[in-house]
């Protein structure tokens, strides 16, 4: 990673602390969480869904818990949407570079995981063709080129340093990056199933085999400890609620802008 913008990153995610991980509800956030266990001994306890807060039932709180691939107003987090509210906990590029709406088409379009790779140097040099594809599939960074190929080119050469990634981008058709989608079904969502387990139709079994590493969800079962309200509102609508939420004492607890003029958030 570009060492000037490394050195914005929130000082926790270097901290040597060990940290418990709250995994939510696709491939973007466990993939990233499992490169977090790998490298730096962190461990799933949690699961979010937007609506609910699951706990695994043998946990035993006593490390700090941080949330991976959840744009949280306050606390510690890995994200990566635009939330035009700054949050000094929050490791996202969109959050380190003030990315607002009013420069929106100028974000980063692309995953927590490659963040995790690109800040802690993590060797990628040895995956085949495929498998560098399926990283840039994830989340579907690789639409970002399309969108905007100086901006692309921007953030993961110039910031994220991994240009052999825009290469990929600029030698691959975008069918074939959605081949790969529906190929190990990256798209599909974990869920807690009616064991109170989490479960998912992702393809774990062949990520394994393509990237030479364990893609086990954990077994314990989940149990329900927070409910939240999971909406979306258009910009409009959000001016005319926030204060409102205030009013009713309400306190927000995830927010990302999914485009300039709609929001997604939820609260308690």
């Amino acid at each position: 990673m570009n060492n000037k913008i490394k050195k914005q990153y929130p000082e926790w995610i270097n901290n040597g602390v060990k940290y418990d991980s709250c995994l939510t509800d696709d491939l973007d956030s466990f993939f990233s969480c499992l490169l977090l266990e790998k490298t730096l001994n962190y461990k799933i306890t949690h699961f979010y869904s937007f609506d609910k807060l699951y706990e695994d039932i043998t946990y035993v709180k006593d490390r700090q818990l941080i949330g991976v691939d959840m744009d949280m107003v306050k606390y510690n987090c890995w994200g990566n949407h635009v939330t035009k509210s700054y949050n000094p906990n929050s490791a996202n590029i969109n959050n380190i570079k003030r990315i607002s709406t009013d420069i929106y088409k100028y974000k980063y379009a692309g995953s927590v995981l490659l963040q995790i790779i690109s800040y802690y140097n993590l060797d990628i040099s040895m995956l085949n063709e495929e498998a560098l594809m399926v990283l840039l599939a994830v989340d579907t960074t690789f639409k970002m080129y399309w969108f905007n190929k100086a901006n692309c080119k921007r953030y993961l050469v110039d910031i994220l340093e991994l240009p052999e990634l825009y290469e990929l981008c600029e030698t691959h058709k975008k069918e074939e990056f959605y081949n790969l989608i529906t190929k190990y079904n990256l798209h599909k969502k974990i869920f807690i199933n009616e064991d109170d387990i989490l479960e998912t139709e992702i393809d774990l079994k062949s990520l394994e085999v393509l990237f030479n590493m364990s893609f086990v969800l954990p077994k314990n079962q989940f149990k329900l400890i927070k409910n939240y309200t999971n909406i979306g509102l258009t910009a409009y609508q959000y001016d005319l609620k926030k204060d409102k939420f205030k009013e009713q004492g309400k306190t927000l607890f995830t927010k990302a802008w999914t485009s300039n003029y709609y929001i997604k958030l939820s609260y308690y």
